[in-house]
């Protein structure tokens, strides 16, 4: 024989619903904990992508300022031993206290009459890795025209 199941009123309901809400709280816990953690995460890659793009910023600005002082030099004081007695600035040092600073003045003859020299800087620096960083050079030329006699 069969036997009709009568519809569950309100009653059998709320029984069975009973203690549903602790497994959905614990998921949701998980999946907040979880997106912290991820946020956390991206926060702190942010940061540290921003900081070595400052320190490159930086870096170029301080080998430009160098650049324009050794250019500031009259042409024929200009030497390679005068070039490498530049240093970094305080602010910079400290910035990058692992840093290497190079430069270089050469004497170029481009053409009958004419003098040049090539100036070059270089800077580079050890990240947070302990390895070199792509180093941030500019080089410049500065020409003598003819003299006249």
């Amino acid at each position: 024989m069969m036997r009709s199941q009568a519809p569950r009123t309100g009653s059998t309901n709320a029984r069975v619903r009973r203690g549903s809400l602790l497994p959905e709280m614990a998921i949701a816990t998980i999946l907040l904990g979880a997106a912290m953690t991820m946020t956390v995460q991206v926060l702190g890659h942010a940061g540290r992508v921003r900081r070595d793009a400052d320190h490159r910023q930086r870096a170029t600005l301080e080998v430009g300022n160098l650049m324009e002082r050794l250019a500031a030099i009259p042409f024929d004081e200009l030497t390679d031993a005068r070039a490498r007695g530049l240093k970094l600035s305080e602010s910079m040092a400290r910035l990058l206290p692992d840093s290497e600073l190079s430069v270089s003045v050469t004497e170029e003859k481009p053409g009958a009459d004419r003098r040049s020299k090539r100036l070059a800087v270089k800077l580079r620096w050890r990240g947070r890795s302990g390895e070199w960083e792509v180093p941030v050079r500019l080089v410049s030329w500065l020409e003598r025209g003819r003299t006249s006699r």
